[in-house]
């Protein structure tokens, strides 16, 4: 199916930014430059793949062992990589497309599964789950369907997440304040960045400013009763968004979370997040991202925890939700469906590959691998395990995936934001604005 022209120019119009999340990345830098030409078999039947991921240098360390790995087991079958930091990575995924040129395993997220699915850019994975050449019996249910757009299997699993409060115990032992309670609220929550940012004195803040990450802002709205969308719409009133921006405003004033200045010149990289640099003890990140804020940490000696995201006064259900912490998908024009379903299968159902890759995706998605791994897992996996039970027993079922024309949302969501924390027009006015912007952009992708 071809790609129409309309979505390819808003795609990359839009830059995703997602706290999401769901992801950090270390570099930009790509490891090769994807210019080549569509994989095929050579001359001698040998079989050539390439494969796009983001992610953190841990994420590309461990995923090229786990390539060279399946090499091992599959002399015929070699696997190029093509990994990056998140900012661009859909911008450039979104020309490969266009081009005919995408590589043929792509790591995709929840966001844009939707959008990329039903515009034919993704290989239905249906039949070799049918046939058992890619095993699905032994996944959560819940997250077949998160891969399925209109009844077909489009991505895999890669790991379970869920979105969280990152804190540096640390921090919170020298202060003398009670680490961050389950049952904590967002009240809780300015009160204790308030007093961490007082006890440390300038230049030290209770939190980073996520005020403009989207998919954190979705959790505040689905503590409603209401999903974000509803369809192609956003549900959000500009009372509800007033509220999420003065919290965040009344935050800045004290000094509680970052300055506006601060916080537009922090990047998705982990590295670069104040917590890592030991200039804020809480950021708003995903389960997976634990392990590599650890790792990234500049006070290699303070010990992070992780908790769910604060709860809303009064709120009509609990807001937090399991997630798909990535996905692993194949190319609709793939010349290789067969050895792409292969790969996927190995990569979350194989014991030695899925023991490489550990946690740092997500909790694996395979139960048998999950029973088999947690016994043997080091202290801060252990953690992750812990937090995405906690997850299990205290949140709502995940929203359907995001409608087509989000990732323009997204952005006009973070430039909205930046305006109002730099005080560049008035309040409801920019919130009129977006929301204006958002009707016409997901009214057109429709």
């Amino acid at each position: 199916m071809m790609i129409t022209k309309k979505w390819v120019t808003l795609f990359c119009l839009s830059l995703l930014l997602f706290a999401t999340a769901c992801s950090g990345g270390a570099s930009d830098k790509p490891a090769s430059s994807g210019e080549a030409s569509e994989s095929e078999g050579d001359s001698s039947g040998k079989i050539e793949l390439r494969m796009t991921w983001w992610g953190s240098q841990t994420r590309h360390d461990l995923t090229t062992k786990v390539i060279q790995l399946f090499e091992e087991k599959h002399p015929g079958i070699t696997i190029k990589p093509e990994y990056s930091g998140w900012d661009g990575y859909f911008d450039k995924l979104t020309t490969q497309v266009a081009g005919s040129n995408a590589p043929d395993i792509i790591q995709m997220d929840y966001a844009f599964l939707t959008d990329f699915a039903r515009r034919g850019a993704l290989l239905d994975l249906t039949p070799f789950a049918e046939s058992k050449e890619l095993r699905t019996e032994d996944h959560d249910q819940s997250m077949i369907t998160a891969g399925s757009i209109d009844d077909k299997l489009y991505a895999i699993t890669l790991g379970v997440n869920a979105p969280g409060v990152i804190y540096d115990a640390t921090v919170f032992q020298e202060l003398g304040i009670e680490e961050p309670q389950e049952s904590w609220t967002w009240k809780d929550f300015g009160d204790i960045a308030t007093k961490i940012a007082a006890a440390k004195g300038e230049g030290f803040y209770g939190s980073a400013d996520i005020s403009g990450t989207t998919n954190m802002f979705e959790v505040f709205i689905r503590q409603s009763g209401k999903g974000l969308f509803d369809g192609g719409t956003m549900t959000a009133t500009s009372e509800e968004l007033q509220q999420w921006f003065d919290m965040w405003g009344a935050l800045r004033e004290n000094g509680g979370v970052t300055t506006a200045e601060i916080t537009a010149s922090t990047t998705n990289a982990l590295e670069t997040r104040p917590i890592s640099l030991g200039t804020a003890a809480m950021d708003f990140a995903w389960s997976n991202q634990l392990l590599t804020f650890q790792q990234v940490n500049k006070n290699q000696d303070h010990k992070l925890g992780i908790q769910v995201l604060p709860h809303g006064v009064g709120e009509k259900q609990i807001g937090e939700y399991l997630k798909p912490g990535q996905f692993l998908s194949g190319y609709g024009k793939t010349k290789h469906p067969k050895e792409v379903a292969m790969f996927i299968d190995f990569m979350v159902n194989d014991p030695e590959a899925t023991a490489i890759l550990g946690s740092e995706r997500g909790v694996p998605v395979n139960s048998s691998i999950r029973e088999q791994m947690q016994p043997t897992l080091p202290e801060a996996e252990q953690t992750i395990f812990q937090f995405i039970d906690t997850v299990s027993k205290n949140s709502s079922e995940i929203d359907p995936p995001y409608p087509q024309g989000f990732a323009e949302v997204d952005t006009s969501f973070k430039s909205a934001s930046e305006q109002i924390a730099f005080g560049q027009g008035n309040t409801p006015d920019v919130i009129a604005q977006f929301i204006e912007g958002a009707k016409a952009t997901l009214g057109s992708s429709q």
